[in-house]
């Protein structure tokens, strides 16, 4: 009998789509992300990028899990960023019109 190790992989795919998701949901109901670092996130998207790359060329697309990993890695991170842009002008147009 052998062990099925996929079972980690699915289990690692798990965590990484569910990891932000609180942090999306506070982002929304803050209406604030002024603390979190924009370059950060950038540059976590270069590298799914430079991943998704090499994934690419060295023919491994096969890899589904790590494709979706990295692709879903970078949908939420640019939401995030989104989410802190918006609000952070938002926020800014409030505070001027109040002022």
């Amino acid at each position: 009998m052998t062990f099925n190790w996929n079972i980690f992989s699915y289990t690692g795919l798990f965590f990484a789509i569910i990891y932000r998701i609180p942090q999306i949901v506070k982002i929304y109901k803050t209406k604030k992300a002024d603390d979190l670092s924009s370059y950060a996130y950038l540059t976590h998207n270069g590298a799914y990028i430079s991943f998704i790359l090499y994934l690419i060329g060295s023919n491994k697309t096969y890899e589904w899990v790590l494709c979706f990993y990295y692709i879903m890695g970078i949908c939420q991170n640019l939401l995030i960023f989104g989410m802190k842009y918006y609000y952070s002008k938002r926020n800014l147009n409030v505070n001027l019109v109040n002022n």
